[in-house]
C-alpha cells in the first residue's frame, strides 16, 4: 500500500495497492514434485497483476511534474477515491490495534481474540489477516512464513485468495 504526500503535506493519492517491482514469487518455476498446495499457491501468485513498471512510471512522472502530473489528484479526487469506513471497519481497526498492543506487552495468546474480532468485523482487510497469520506461523526470530497456513483463524492466505476467485482478484489495481 502507498499514499502519496507532496512536500507541503498534502495527500495527492489515497491509500492504494502499490508495487514498483515484480514479485519474486511470480518467477518461481512450478515443479512436479512440489506439494500440491504450494503448486496452487504459486499458480495464484502468477495470476496477480504486475503493476510495478506502471506504478514506478507514475511516481517518476509525479516527481518530475509535481502538481501538474496527471497522476497527482486534487483534494476532492483524493476524498472521492478514499474508501468509506463503516462503523464495523473502524471497530475492526481498534480491535486490530488492541491486538498489536497486547501482542507486544502480554504475548500472542492475549492478542488472538482481538485479531479474530478484527477479522470478523472487516473480512476484506488483508493487513489484519496477514499480520495475525504471520505472527501465528512464524517462529520468533525467523523470516516471515509466507505460506501462512494456520487453523487458528479458520482460514489461510491461499484459502482466502481462492475464495476471492483467484490471484487476479487479490488486490485492487490502482487507477493510474
Amino acid at each position: 500500500m502507498a499514499v502519496w504526500i507532496d512536500e507541503t503535506g498534502t495527500m495527492v493519492r489515497p491509500a492504494e495497492a502499490a508495487s514498483i517491482t515484480a514479485s519474486e514469487y511470480q518467477k518461481i518455476e512450478i515443479q512436479d514434485d512440489f506439494p500440491e498446495r504450494m503448486k496452487i499457491a504459486l499458480t495464484e501468485l502468477k495470476k496477480m497483476p504486475d503493476i510495478g513498471l506502471d506504478y514506478r512510471a507514475a511516481i517518476a512522472d509525479w516527481v518530475a511534474n509535481g502538481a501538474a502530473s496527471r497522476f497527482a489528484l486534487s483534494p476532492d479526487d483524493v476524498i472521492a477515491r478514499a474508501a468509506p469506513r463503516p462503523l464495523e471497519h473502524a471497530e475492526a481497526a481498534a480491535c486490530f490495534e488492541m491486538g498489536q498492543h497486547l501482542f507486544r506487552v502480554e504475548g500472542r495468546e492475549a492478542a488472538i481474540p482481538w485479531w479474530k474480532r478484527a477479522h470478523a468485523l472487516h473480512r476484506e482487510n488483508w493487513t489484519y489477516k496477514r499480520q495475525a497469520w504471520t505472527l501465528e506461523t512464524t517462529p520468533e526470530g525467523e523470516p516471515s512464513d509466507m505460506a501462512q497456513e494456520t487453523e487458528l483463524y479458520g482460514t489461510s492466505w491461499l484459502d482466502d485468495v481462492l475464495a476471492l476467485g483467484g490471484g487476479e482478484h487479490y488486490q485492487v489495481v490502482p487507477d493510474l
